[in-house]
């Protein structure tokens, strides 16, 4: 069974809100990271080295009418080479315009404000060993945004860098171990939010299944993340799914983790979902995800990712 972590290329970095939010440029795109991701503790558990083509679609709506919503496409142009390039655009609903006098006391509202920010990534994994019971590759995202504030714009950008390798020799079972630095660039007048990210996670189907008697599997993973202002986060998580998403039929997948974020707005964040994948022929699938990611006194993440699977 041909799994690894190439969600990878598509969602670091994959940890939602750093600590001290707002220090670094465009940080809030931590949070962008699909259904599945964000259902396993952040960790990128599920997709496979894909060989076809696929356009997912991904929205984050967050407590307050805040919502981020994005369009990507992934696929192979070279045997050893995939692509993937995606555009996101954030959404605010007007707020109230506050400030505060020079004791620090309260000033009345001042009337509203919008916020509005768009981006794109390219993604890219280049597959330097494919031997035997390896495989490795590199992998490589430059990101662009644009921030359009009440009295100011600023736009910036960044790249990241990193390496996964898989290994297969244990029958069904596969191990995948990945690293990752970035995004390291800057603007606005500010460097962006960095990091730098390893884990390990491991995949396994049972063709027999242990509790309806059919077609089931899991994945588990862990992961710590060492950030640029010298804070440490990580996560754990894992999925278990029913049926075969490497064959016709209707796979449903059930997920749960947690993030340990500290000086966060919420320090441990248990997170979930789950996720409905329905193929058929020998390429055609969609697949539907849901997760819910809590965020303390800012309320609550939601995330849903539908893709067009074209394996």
């Amino acid at each position: 069974m041909r799994l690894a972590i190439f969600s990878l290329l598509l969602s670091f970095p994959a940890m939602g809100f750093a600590g001290g939010v707002g220090t670094g440029f465009g940080e809030e795109m931590l949070v962008l990271m699909s259904a599945r991701q964000a259902g396993t503790g952040g960790l990128a558990l599920e997709d496979p080295w894909r060989d076809g083509t696929q356009l997912e679609a991904n929205s984050v709506a967050m407590s307050g009418g805040y919502s981020w919503a994005g369009l990507g496409l992934q696929g192979r142009v070279f045997p050893f080479l995939r692509v993937g390039v995606d555009g996101f655009m954030f959404r605010s609903a007007s707020v109230d315009r506050t400030g505060e006098y020079d004791d620090g006391s309260f000033r009345e509202v001042d009337g509203k404000i919008n916020i509005q920010e768009w981006g794109g990534r390219l993604t890219g994994q280049w597959e330097v060993w494919g031997g035997g019971a390896w495989r490795i590759a590199g992998l490589a995202r430059a990101s662009g945004i644009f921030q359009k504030l009440p009295d100011k714009s600023g736009a910036g950008g960044a790249v990241e860098a990193g390496g996964q390798a898989m290994y297969t020799g244990w029958g069904s079972r596969a191990i995948t171990i990945w690293g990752m630095v970035g995004p390291l660039g800057g603007g606005g007048g500010r460097f962006s939010a960095w990091q730098v990210e390893t884990g390990v996670g491991v995949l396994e189907k049972n063709p027999e299944g242990l509790v309806f008697n059919i077609p089931e599997g899991y994945g588990a993973g862990i992961e710590c993340d060492i950030l640029g202002e010298g804070l440490v986060h990580g996560g754990l998580g894992g999925v278990y799914w029913f049926g075969r998403p490497d064959s016709s039929g209707i796979t449903v997948s059930f997920r749960g983790g947690v993030r340990l974020m500290p000086q966060s707005v919420q320090e441990v964040q248990p997170r979930g979902g789950l996720g409905v994948l329905w193929r058929w022929g020998e390429k055609w699938g969609i697949q539907f995800d849901y997760a819910y990611a809590p965020m303390g006194n800012l309320g609550s993440l939601q995330y849903a990712t539908l893709a067009v699977r074209m394996l």
